[in-house]
């Protein structure tokens, strides 16, 4: 029997082919483009409904970019994980937020700072509550914490590279 898998998130999730990068399981990608965590949490019971033996999560960006705060992000992934933990059979993965490339993406709300904030927030909460987490940032990531060109069409979201190096990184932890 393979395995269920959901892909939750925002744009960063949905523009992901994972039923092309991983044909032997049962996946289904859940990723909105825009949608900010509140949205994402709104929804896991349809994600839920399908049964899913392994979620793996990414979302945050699109809040930084409305100017939510950090710990309502904080609180939200809190939320989702809470009733995630009453469905013992599925396996949640957490995976940090990316970079922004802001010389492709000129943005006045993104900030770096931030958006490492969020990502060492995220780590200690899943060390915490023994959640797996995936550090994506630190491969996409150049030393000035900008999103590497090479990974990315407008600064923001990823192209057929980013996306490979994201599935080499969930395979090389030997998370699928």
């Amino acid at each position: 029997m393979k395995t269920r898998i959901a892909f939750l998130g925002d744009s960063l999730t949905e523009g992901g082919k994972w039923d092309v990068f991983f044909p032997n399981h049962e996946l289904c990608n859940y990723g909105v483009s825009g949608e900010k965590s509140v949205e994402i949490l709104s929804r896991l019971d349809q994600v839920l409904a399908e049964k899913p033996n392994q979620i793996f999560l990414m979302m945050g960006i699109n809040d930084l970019g409305d100017g939510v705060g950090k710990n309502d992000i904080l609180n939200n992934f809190s939320e989702l994980i809470s009733r995630l933990k009453k469905e013992p059979e599925v396996l949640v993965v957490v995976q940090s937020l990316l970079p922004v490339n802001f010389q492709l993406f000129a943005s006045e709300t993104f900030c770096a700072k931030d958006i490492r904030d969020i990502n060492k927030l995220l780590k200690t909460f899943c060390e915490k509550e023994m959640i797996t987490f995936v550090d994506l940032y630190s491969l996409f990531s150049t030393y000035s914490d900008e999103l590497i060109k090479e990974y990315t069409y407008d600064g923001l979201h990823l192209n057929s590279a980013g996306y490979r190096l994201w599935v080499n990184c969930l395979q090389s932890e030997n998370l699928i």
